[in-house]
């Protein structure tokens, strides 16, 4: 089910990265959450700390590199963490700012995941 093309796609890629992230021990606290700030994909947490991940679809060719997310983008995000943690009281906690890029491959049928911390 490789085939999506625009939003779908996207949402598509999100649902696979929750998947991937509950398969790995995170659990999932919320999704697209939005602030007038910007947008956080999913909320994730392992152990006591916090991932806010950006998630990233991508086919595979010249785009589909961890590039997807721009400084700019960096930024927003790092914002709308914070407004997040302040919203829902959270403090004291490690909270780690994350990228997820899903790279498809139609012709290989495979699907690649890539989580980085964002610095």
């Amino acid at each position: 089910m490789l085939q999506r093309r625009g939003k779908s796609f996207g949402v598509w890629g999100e649902n696979q990265a929750a998947l991937f992230l509950t398969r790995h021990g995170f659990s999932i606290v919320e999704r697209n959450f939005y602030t007038p700030v910007g947008e956080i994909d999913i909320v994730a947490k392992k152990n006591d700390d916090y991932y806010f991940v950006e998630v990233k679809t991508r086919r595979s060719g010249e785009l589909a590199t961890d590039l997807a997310v721009t400084y700019a983008k960096k930024i927003k995000l790092l914002k709308t963490i914070k407004r997040y943690c302040y919203k829902k009281h959270i403090a004291d906690v490690g909270i780690v700012p994350a990228s997820l890029l899903i790279v498809t491959d139609k012709i290989k049928k495979v699907v690649q995941f890539r989580l980085a911390v964002l610095y």
